[in-house]
Formats: C-alpha cells, structure tokens, sequence
C-alpha cells in the first residue's frame, strides 16, 4: 500500500484548513498527487472545468435495472390486454365497475410481471 500512504501525505497540505476555496485546492491536490496533472496550473485548469452531470438512478430489481417508465409502460399494457382478454371494453361500465375493472386487471398483471 505505498502508494495510498505516498497519496495520503502529498494531500495532507490540501486538505489542511477551511474556506470558500477548500473543495478546489482540495482538487489540485488530489490531480497533483495522483499524478493526473504536472503543475498546479494545469491542475486548477482541470478542476475549473465544468462537472459531468452523473445519469439519473433508477431502482434495481432482479434481473438488473429498469425504468420506471418502462414499468409503467408494461403494466398499462398488461392492463389493456387483461380488458380485451375479459371483454371490458364491450361491458356497460359506470365508475364503480371501472374501479373494480383496473384493480382486478392491476392484481392480474403485478402477479403475472412479478
């Protein structure tokens, strides 16, 4: 572990103290002392660039990741497909057999996704 301890006494005079500008001399530190940049000009060059926005997290389930969009998107069909299966779309529906309609179509649809 040379390394880590050679990097971990390089950083100790930039980590020393507070102030407006401790995440930036933070920074040159860790570029000079990773060896990413030569010179403490070229070190603040490269931390005043801008960030790179870090891409949106999405939850885990387990097969691997999936939008929850796509989720939405696979359970609305699901659904459609349950109300054409039963014949929904041709009943007479007033708002309570709607209600009752999508949560039997929902419970029908997470079973069978799940």
């Amino acid at each position: 572990m040379g390394n880590r301890e050679q990097y971990n006494k390089c950083m100790v005079p930039y980590m020393k103290g507070g102030g407006d500008d401790r995440k930036l001399r933070f920074c040159i530190g860790a570029k000079l002392c990773s060896g990413k940049s030569k010179t403490e000009e070229e070190a603040k060059a490269l931390c005043s660039l801008p960030k790179e926005p870090k891409p949106a997290k999405t939850r885990k389930s387990g097969g691997g990741a999936k939008s929850c969009e796509k989720e939405v998107t696979e359970l609305a069909q699901c659904m459609l497909d349950y109300f054409e299966e039963n014949g929904i779309y041709q009943q007479v529906l007033n708002i309570n057999s709607v209600g009752v309609a999508m949560t039997n179509a929902l419970l029908e649809c997470k079973r069978c996704q799940g």
